[in-house]
């Protein structure tokens, strides 16, 4: 009876073309995200290990850095398997996934070959390069492909932040070695552009520097050599092509054209065992109609665990937003 309810509250959508017509975009290029209607987030990091906040627990001095770090030790991706990722998100009705290269811990999940990168390949105990296998399988199943990327890098020796109370150096008296951060990151970047040809980009953490320090015209730029198409989010100081709420359905419709919330299944964004406030599946899929109401996009996030597997409340919230 509730998925009743809800089909009757959708079938007016369908027929007024709602989920199926193209709506009137800003940018040709932004026609698929903008009849996309569902994205899967995905953060995967170490933090999954002990099952603490991924990088603000350092950051905010609940673990040291050391620590935090050593769960490079416990993360082992065992259980990983990409192609049933996929299959499920699919599932979901989702068309598109956004998942976590880096986070602002500054671990790469892909094999980068950056100097002193610190990677999963490299410096976990999973060896594995994790996102080149995701990619390959959401390609070969139609889906978009989306890649988070941290800017600020707080385990990076050349950035200026560190902890809430505690900088490297001023990047303003340091040019120099600001400049070599800057290096840093756009090398990666390239990497990921080059290496996977995303579909869309979703910085995060540019609340840190501006948009000049952060070079965005140069990160679009290159971007763009790659991928003349390439979608980008709001979060590189106004110069993305779409704006990100996060955890709430506006009020007001934002003042982008095209717009999508970022929202999570329980209060955490990584996989945290104690964290057992999941939202239902009807209340989820009450957002996803909301966030349809008002012309925009939900992006649903799970965090899998440390072994790769997705927890069963997570798997059964994408199943029951397929039915």
């Amino acid at each position: 009876m509730r998925y009743l309810k809800f089909f009757i509250i959708l079938f007016p959508l369908f027929v007024a073309g709602g989920l199926s017509a193209q709506q009137k975009v800003s940018d040709q290029k932004m026609q698929w995200f903008a009849d996309a209607k569902l994205g899967i987030f995905i953060h995967w990091g170490i933090y999954s290990v002990n099952g603490i906040s991924e990088s603000w627990s350092f950051f905010n001095n609940y673990i040291n850095h050391d620590a935090y770090m050593k769960q490079l030790d416990g993360f082992t991706a065992a259980k990983y398997n990409p192609d049933e990722w996929v299959k499920l998100i699919k599932e979901s009705g989702a068309k598109y996934a956004v998942i976590t290269t880096k986070h602002h811990d500054g671990v790469s999940l892909w094999d980068s070959k950056m100097p002193n990168a610190t990677t999963t390949l490299k410096n976990s105990a999973a060896k594995k390069d994790l996102i080149t296998p995701f990619v390959a399988e959401l390609k070969k199943s139609g889906l978009k492909t989306g890649l988070y990327f941290s800017l600020p890098d707080w385990s990076y020796p050349d950035y200026d932040g560190f902890t809430r109370d505690r900088k490297r150096y001023d990047y303003k008296k340091d040019p120099t070695r600001f400049k070599k951060f800057q290096n840093y990151f756009q090398g990666q970047l390239n990497e990921l552009s080059t290496k996977y040809n995303p579909d869309l980009l979703w910085f995060d953490g540019d609340w840190e520097h501006s948009g000049e320090e952060w070079q965005a015209k140069n990160i679009l730029e290159n971007l763009r050599k790659t991928n003349k198409d390439i979608i980008v989010n709001s979060r590189l100081n106004g110069h993305g092509d779409y704006d990100t709420p996060e955890q709430g359905v506006p009020v007001v419709k934002p003042g982008s054209p095209e717009w999508e919330l970022c929202y999570t299944m329980n209060d955490s964004w990584g996989y945290q065992p104690y964290d057992k406030h999941y939202k239902s599946s009807n209340m989820i899929i009450r957002t996803l109609v909301d966030c349809i109401s008002m012309g925009g996009n939900l992006l649903l996030d799970i965090g899998p665990k440390a072994d790769g597997t997705i927890a069963p409340e997570q798997v059964q919230i994408l199943k029951d937003l397929g039915r």
